[in-house]
């Protein structure tokens, strides 16, 4: 059995995909994520705003580590559905903040949502569905 403290830095670190694009995960816990990042000009699209894919990226981040804070450790729960709907445009260069909560956590699918914010306004929202794919998650 390995080092508690870093199995519990394992479960909440960002991965390799999400570090790659510069996310920081302030929390993963009961109540949910909370995840930083500041969009550099790589991560524009060609108008000039942050491309929506990086905000999807950020959305489907925050919803999965709220999941799998609420799942017992090594459970696999994968994204089998991701809705986003776009409030308005983000600037690069401008730090976003992504709060997720898991909504539900059953024994075969949970439910989260999310949502970036940018200052004080309203970026982009997601639901998500996660296919719960071993052991006894129900807490």
């Amino acid at each position: 059995m390995g080092d508690v403290r870093n199995d519990d830095e394992r479960r909440i670190s960002p991965g390799p995909f999400a570090a790659h694009l510069g996310f920081r995960m302030l929390r993963a816990d009961e109540e949910g994520s909370l995840i930083e990042a500041d969009p550099q000009p790589e991560h524009l699209n060609g108008a000039g705003i942050v491309h929506g894919g990086y905000l999807a990226a950020l959305l489907d981040s925050a919803t999965g580590w709220a999941v799998h804070a609420r799942l017992p450790a090594g459970v696999p729960a994968p994204h089998v559905h991701l809705s986003v709907q776009y409030v308005r445009a983000a600037a690069g260069g401008t730090t976003l903040v992504c709060r997720g909560r898991c909504v539900t956590a059953g024994r075969l699918v949970a439910s989260a949502e999310a949502e970036i914010t940018q200052g004080d306004r309203v970026i982009a929202r997601a639901i998500t569905t996660h296919a719960v794919l071993a052991g006894p998650t129900r807490r």
